[in-house]
């Protein structure tokens, strides 16, 4: 029912679409917005409204992607990390947008060196793991549910740990390139002038920029 309400309101504000536009347009431009989606599945895999949201915006110039949040507790059960995947592939593929799949809370997980290997899985083994649990009978679905994801291959993970600044820049550096937001960027020509009064130069006039002198 609650998902219903919810796929009735975004119906109701596209149809109100000129408001939104405006209230966009209200913040100019190199505006990044952040759209906090309901969470109900079948908005994403039976209905098109949130597609049809997202198109109207590509319509009026506005880059657009899409990010999957996945709990990292989800690791700690194959089984759940498989349908989590599947998950973001079924809205990966029904949105048509550039996407991201984030696992989330990173910084509850004790034994970090498990992120090092998540988009290196081997989903024979996944599966190996999973039917002993689930019985004879599910077999033959859970391969074909981990076949999908080899085949695809399209779900790639990036961990996410508010707390440490490198995973935090990873993934804001990989939604700016998947939005294009570099290509819509003028060259900064104060650039190499702030870096040359940071360094200096050494005995020879050439400036020392970290590693790599020019």
């Amino acid at each position: 029912m609650h998902g219903v309400i919810i796929c009735f309101n975004l119906r109701y504000l596209f149809k109100k679409i000129d408001w939104l536009e405006e209230r966009i347009n209200d913040y100019g431009e190199n505006t990044y917005f952040i759209i906090d989606c309901p969470g109900q599945l079948e908005l994403y895999s039976h209905y098109n409204v949130i597609k049809s949201l997202a198109n109207h915006l590509k319509r009026i110039g506005i880059n657009v992607c899409s990010v999957f949040c996945l709990d990292s507790t989800f690791l700690q059960e194959q089984s759940k990390f498989v349908s989590g995947s599947v998950l973001s592939l079924a809205s990966m593929i029904q949105l048509e947008l550039p996407h991201m799949t984030i696992l989330t809370k990173c910084d509850l997980i004790e034994d970090k060196s498990i992120l090092d290997d998540i988009n290196n899985l081997d989903p024979k083994n996944i599966a190996a793991e999973i039917n002993p649990y689930m019985g004879k009978k599910m077999d033959k679905l859970n391969e074909a549910l981990i076949s999908l994801l080899e085949n695809f291959s399209l779900v790639e993970f990036f961990p996410l740990d508010y707390t440490n600044e490198e995973m935090v820049n990873a993934i804001l550096y990989n939604s700016d390139s998947i939005l294009q937001y570099y290509d819509n960027q003028e060259p900064r020509e104060d650039y190499y002038q702030n870096i040359e009064k940071s360094y200096g130069q050494d005995q020879e006039g050439n400036f020392d920029y970290g590693n790599h002198i020019i």
